[in-house]
């Protein structure tokens, strides 16, 4: 009889362990704010690129491109949750790999800074203003697929003199990740974030 409630006892304290586990859980994505979602999801994404022991991250150099919709591989203008999530990574991933010691080379650098009565520019998308040939040996290219609830991204770290994909990861980014488009506009082709 003292055996069985010795067993009770142990049994009833490690049930009470995993309740005190489960009350220390984060909340689920929509309590969060959508950029600690999106964080979350970048960093998940990030550390599965990074696994592939053939991805020499740290000594050779990476250009990270815009992530584009898988059904047209190019980037759509029309208004949705996701709008402007794959410039979003690609710009996301390169503080992340920079912050992991990667090297990474910034393939819309000019050739000189441009100055102008409101603001002084370095980067461009004018292939004419745009400095030599980045030199890269790895390309990190995505695709986006809109899903219901959100979007599921698949990210390729591809070694350029090959063509090999030498790493691979996915995430789903839930709707809840994504700016509202009562938060985030275009105007004069410039992204403009709304406050409050």
């Amino acid at each position: 009889m003292n055996k069985f409630y010795t067993v009770l006892l142990v049994t009833c304290i490690g049930l009470m362990g995993c309740q005190t586990l489960d009350s220390v859980t984060p909340g689920s994505n929509e309590e969060m704010p959508a950029t600690a979602i999106f964080d979350n999801k970048l960093s998940s994404l990030i550390t599965g690129l990074l696994r592939s022991e053939k991805y020499d991250y740290r000594n050779k150099p990476t250009l990270i491109t815009t992530f584009v919709w898988s059904d047209t591989l190019s980037y759509k203008s029309q208004p949705n949750a996701f709008r402007f999530l794959g410039h979003q990574l690609a710009e996301s991933m390169k503080t992340e790999l920079v912050q992991y010691s990667a090297r990474v080379v910034e393939h819309k650098a000019s050739k000189a800074v441009s100055i102008s009565p409101n603001a002084s520019y370095f980067l461009s998308r004018d292939i004419k203003e745009l400095a030599s040939k980045a030199q890269a040996e790895y390309v990190i290219a995505g695709t986006i697929t809109e899903l219901d609830g959100g979007a599921m991204v698949n990210a390729e770290v591809i070694e350029i003199s090959s063509s090999e994909i030498v790493g691979a990861a996915r995430e789903f980014f839930p709707t809840s990740a994504a700016w509202s488009s009562n938060q985030v506009s275009l105007r004069n082709n410039m992204l403009h974030r709304e406050g409050k």
